[in-house]
């Protein structure tokens, strides 16, 4: 016989505390939990809540995955988050569905989706149709055309197609307590570690390693601020603060840069541990939501490699989609030149990039680009310059714009009779050959700025471009 509404409702609060207390063992949340570290207090609304595991007898099933809507500060997100405690958060049919049903909501609305990912894979006993299951939610999110993020958070295994899944969200974030990404199981490995989060965010894999659960679903929360109409209003900064020269004094760090262009504590890196002489990341310039790409002299002199390439391609591609602006810091001596670098694909990626910066214009989209430091050869082409069709180019006065790297141009020429004064020729070559006065000529860039000028005028442009 059926159970009525009440008892299935009270035989569901009762399951949930037991299985939280489970949960807490393993230092993990549960699904319910989770929603309400994610979504204001008294704001999440559960969907398809009586959708069990498919015996109308049982609740066994009941919030493998709970899905539903809410609001961050003000903004609404859709989510779903997938109960450890559940049949280990396996993805039947039924919960497929409401996994389907809540993408499709959130693409509908046009608002962020966040999904939790923590299962220890599908219902075996359902044989193929597990498989069928995944490819049914990967589907639906490959339809959707989402204009607002998608971001995922890994709180505990996602292996197998549901890795596949997850890896097709925007924004990657991982539990380091209890988080794992793989295709192949750990006990298959030879290096146990490849699976874990440091690992994964040194390779490129996720984007931000948190502590544990609770701080993961705040990171996810966090990312859909950079999106909200109503984040400026907790900005407290002015457009008009001078840029200090300091940050860029000696073998500064871009990170001090960066902190000093943007809204003060708000920068928010992503993959900060991969490809480390590119750095990516939101953050808000006079209240205005960004995407940073820069190249980080203090790693390599800032010489863009397959990897940062790469990196720096998929971002300015999500920043694209969701017309958020780019704006670029330029800082870079070339390329590395090196075997290993070619066999990676660098021309490929280099590629890719310059792609990525073509398709700001036709998506619709704006990006400022500051040339900081050095500019030379292919790098300053497809790191987001007027010749892809960026919106405002500017550079900074004493930066060096060039075909080559001085020093290397002037042996390449012919020009060192005395390798005693190699440095000083060029120095000399490059006053004529390296000057932003002279990239202004030519168009290369907008205008040339005093550093003090940098935030001013990169908000300046920001605040023309988005009217």
């Amino acid at each position: 016989m059926s159970k009525s509404i009440s008892e299935l409702r009270n035989m569901l609060n009762q399951r949930t505390n037991e299985s939280t207390a489970e949960l807490e063992k393993m230092g993990k949340l549960s699904a319910r939990q989770r929603m309400d570290v994610i979504f204001d207090q008294g704001t999440f609304v559960e969907t398809g809540a009586f959708v069990g595991s498919g015996d109308k007898d049982s609740s066994d099933g009941y919030g493998a995955v709970i899905t539903g809507y809410g609001s961050i500060d003000g903004y609404l997100v859709f989510a779903f988050a997938q109960d450890y405690s559940r049949l280990h958060g396996a993805m039947s049919v039924e919960q497929t569905a409401k996994i389907a049903n809540i993408i499709q909501m959130a693409a509908d609305k046009g608002t962020p989706l966040i999904g939790v990912f923590d299962s220890a894979g599908a219902k075996i006993d359902d044989g193929l149709s597990t498989l069928d299951n995944l490819g049914i939610a990967i589907s639906t999110l490959t339809a959707c055309k989402f204009d607002e993020p998608t971001i995922a958070v890994i709180s505990g295994p996602c292996g197998g197609a549901a890795a596949v899944f997850a890896s097709m969200f925007d924004y990657k974030i991982i539990s380091r307590q209890s988080g794992s990404l793989y295709m192949t199981p750990k006990v298959a490995l030879e290096d146990k570690t490849l699976v874990e989060a440091d690992a994964l965010l040194e390779n490129g894999f996720v984007d931000i390693v948190a502590d544990n659960d609770e701080a993961a679903c705040k990171e996810a929360a966090d990312i859909c601020r950079y999106y909200s109409t109503t984040a400026a209003e907790n900005i407290n900064d002015s457009a008009e603060r001078d840029f200090s020269a300091d940050v860029l004094s000696g073998e500064y760090d871009v990170h001090d840069v960066i902190n000093e262009l943007v809204d003060k504590g708000s920068f928010k890196e992503l993959q900060a541990t991969h490809a480390k002489s590119v750095v990516t990341g939101l953050g808000f310039i006079d209240g205005i939501p960004v995407g940073i790409v820069a190249n980080n002299r203090a790693k390599n002199n800032g010489k863009l490699c397959a990897c940062g390439a790469k990196k720096a391609a998929e971002f300015v591609n999500m920043l694209n989609r969701t017309c958020l602006p780019v704006v670029t810091l330029v800082d870079s001596e070339g390329t590395v030149m090196a075997d290993k670098v070619e066999i990676r694909g660098l021309a490929k990626n280099m590629a890719g990039l310059a792609e990525a910066y073509s398709d700001i214009a036709d998506n619709g989209c704006s990006g400022v680009t500051v040339v900081i430091g050095n500019a030379f050869g292919t790098v300053l082409t497809v790191m987001g310059s007027k010749s892809l069709g960026i919106s405002m180019s500017f550079a900074l006065d004493n930066a060096k714009i060039g075909v080559m790297n001085p020093s290397t141009a002037v042996e390449f020429l012919g020009k060192v009779d005395d390798e005693s004064k190699a440095k000083q020729t060029a120095e000399e070559w490059a006053e004529t050959n390296s000057s932003p006065l002279e990239a202004a000529r030519e168009g290369f860039v907008d205008d040339i700025i005093e550093t003090s000028e940098l935030r001013a005028r990169v908000a300046a442009s920001l605040l023309m471009l988005q009217t």
